[in-house]
């Protein structure tokens, strides 16, 4: 007997005794299960991603409320510390004019959404 053919049997009888099915019908087996895991790992996969954009929109979310929530500590930290009345009247104003206009476009950006 050839050493390859010695050794394939080896390894049939290994298959054999492991698995307790005759390795010429685990080829075949193997070959759909494979298939079959490889499906069930793409699906993981896919389901693995959408869950990522998520968090990462989830994420981005957050990041800007925070950057939103420090800027108003830090104006409202500044407003008052200043005790000049027309100062406190300029920037009133200054802060009236860019809240209107925030409302504005939020109102325009629902009339398109409605339409």
């Amino acid at each position: 007997m050839s050493k390859e053919k010695t050794l394939r049997i080896s390894e049939e009888t290994e298959v054999m005794q492991t698995t307790g099915v005759p390795a010429q019908e685990i080829d075949g087996v193997g070959v759909v299960m494979a298939t079959e895991i490889i499906a069930n790992l793409k699906k993981q996969l896919e389901e693995a991603k959408e869950e990522a954009k998520e968090w990462e929109e989830s994420w981005n979310m957050c990041r800007e409320q925070v950057r939103a929530l420090s800027r108003q500590s830090d104006i409202i930290s500044m407003v008052l510390r200043m005790d000049n009345v027309e100062l406190l009247d300029l920037a009133f104003g200054f802060v009236r004019g860019c809240y209107n206009q925030q409302i504005k476009k939020e109102q325009e950006a629902e009339n398109n959404g409605e339409m």
